[in-house]
């Protein structure tokens, strides 16, 4: 019992540090600017990890919903007409441009542009 306590706490210390390396990748990406700093009805562009996705229910309109946190915060996006898109999904690095407003107190956007980012694990 003590060895797989020992190896989930590594295993999960690992990725909690190769998320930690991913999130400073994704603030040196050209144009992109930090959640924190994100000013509200603007054309902005985030770079960060899917924490969450979230899918509509069958008998509901199509939409997909994510968020998206950069470690200094977190934006959500949602796309309608879909309840899914390939390679998003939690932990995939990704690239939003759009206009974010503020819905009680979070930052939204209504189909943005996405780009995802391929990571060392993509490749393997």
């Amino acid at each position: 019992m003590l060895d797989h306590l020992t190896r989930l706490v590594r295993d999960f210390g690992s990725r909690d540090a190769e998320a930690r390396a991913d999130l400073r990748l994704v603030s040196q990406i050209p144009g992109v600017v930090s959640v924190e700093d994100v000013k509200a009805r603007q054309m902005t562009r985030i770079a960060g990890v899917v924490s969450s996705v979230t899918r509509s229910c069958s008998g509901d309109s199509p939409r997909l919903h994510i968020a998206v946190a950069d470690g200094t915060g977190e934006v959500h996006a949602q796309f309608l007409g879909r309840r899914e898109i390939s390679g998003i999904r939690p932990g995939a690095l990704i690239i939003l441009e759009g206009r974010f407003c503020e819905d009680d107190g979070a930052l939204n956007a209504h189909n943005p542009v996405y780009e995802l980012i391929q990571t060392r694990d993509d490749g393997e």
